[in-house]
């Protein structure tokens, strides 16, 4: 970015995902909630690879395409406008792959990266567990609160324990995994180990049927007994804590840019709604009262996308990423996105909610923003005590 402008390759890649999405996503996001098996998802992961949108932010020597936090950013939010599940999907998986860009060895980036690119390979970031919920992600816990053990035998590594709630959780190829030694250590015992798919052990729960965000699958995961080899770690045992925060910073400013394209795509089709139909007389948005409502959901919109964009530099300058702007993002994007939302169907009415245009499920969307990568409540603290 220079100033307000997007460099021409950004507007390039801006373009791809837009057009991606009014291909693809636009044509069948209202058919996800019938999508039980996830082929419908799935098809759109392997599209996404093809035109290199899964593989955007790994380097370019392992076949991605080496984006920064703002294109990724940009990405999310022209995905979101389509869909939030399958921008959730897309930026969940990346979730999963920012700790490995951070801590990965030469030979781990060879080994897992390369296959992330293509034929719709997703990462998880398992992380959530049923007993603890955002308290994984408070640094005030100092980790005590992880249950997932993760115990030294010989050359591997054997992990037990149980996570719930990860996006791409039955779908993945790889599975990046909060864990620790012993919880009574704290951040001390933290670590984050990478467990592929079909490792002996690693097992899943059924579906989690959810009020929106169909495209996204999730369920309950277990590891019973799970060996990987000890060279799965990332980093050294005691780093997990400090990996996790600062994943937790690139990917609360994705969450921003995924709530503010919800937001959009909502506002995008009520506000065409308002220009065609006509009541009193004349056409819906030349009413004050619908007028004003537009005007304050614009100005929200923008509003968003610059608090996200602002946070994405920072996070692609070397050392100067920042916890409080990028929560910041997400704390206002998400309860935006649940106030346009909530304005897009009622200005359209009956019309707005119904399932058959759309508009409720960018509503139902929505709501999820607010609670996951950190519900805002726990975010606003974290801002505040930034202060």
């Amino acid at each position: 970015m220079l100033g307000f402008t997007l460099s021409e390759e950004q507007s390039a890649i801006q373009k791809l995902a837009r057009e991606f999405t009014q291909k693809e996503i636009k044509p069948v996001a209202i058919k996800f909630e019938k999508d039980e098996e996830g082929e419908l998802a799935e098809n759109i992961f392997k599209k996404a690879a093809e035109v290199g949108i899964l593989g955007l932010p790994i380097p370019k020597e392992y076949g991605g395409s080496g984006a920064s936090n703002v294109e990724c950013s940009i990405v999310l939010e022209e995905l979101a406008a389509g869909c939030g599940g399958v921008s959730t999907a897309i930026g969940a998986s990346w979730f999963g792959q920012t700790p490995i860009m951070m801590a990965a060895t030469p030979q781990q980036f060879q080994t897992w990266l390369p296959p992330l690119t293509r034929d719709g390979n997703l990462c998880c970031m398992a992380m959530t567990e049923p007993a603890g919920g955002s308290d994984i992600e408070n640094p005030h816990m100092h980790s005590r609160t992880i249950r997932t053990i993760v115990r030294n035998d010989g050359d591997e590594y054997v992990v037990n324990g149980a996570k719930i709630w990860p996006s791409n959780s039955t779908n993945s190829y790889l599975y990046t995994v909060v864990g620790t030694v012993d919880p009574e250590l704290g951040d001390e015992g933290s670590c984050l180990i990478v467990i592929p798919r079909g490792t002996p052990g690693l097992s899943f729960g059924k579906p989690i049927k959810k009020m929106g965000m169909d495209a996204d699958s999730n369920s309950e995961i277990f590891f019973d007994n799970a060996r990987v080899p000890k060279e799965n770690l990332l980093g050294k045992v005691g780093d997990g804590a400090r990996l996790l925060q600062r994943t937790l910073i690139y990917n609360r400013t994705g969450a921003g840019a995924i709530a503010t394209g919800i937001a959009r795509g909502a506002f995008e089709l009520a506000l065409a709604y308002a220009k065609e139909r006509t009541t009193a007389g004349k056409p819906l948005i030349e009413h004050e009262v619908i007028c004003n409502m537009f005007a304050d959901m614009a100005t929200e919109i923008d509003t968003s996308r610059l608090l996200y964009l602002r946070a994405a530099w920072f996070n692609a300058q070397r050392g100067l990423a920042n916890m409080a702007w990028s929560t910041m993002a997400k704390v206002y994007a998400s309860d935006m996105a649940m106030r346009v939302t909530t304005n897009a169907v009622q200005v359209m009415g009956s019309y707005g909610y119904s399932r058959e245009v759309g508009v409720e499920k960018y509503m139902r969307d929505a709501k999820i923003m607010q609670i996951y990568i950190g519900a805002n409540e726990l975010s606003r603290q974290a801002i505040g005590e930034a202060l």
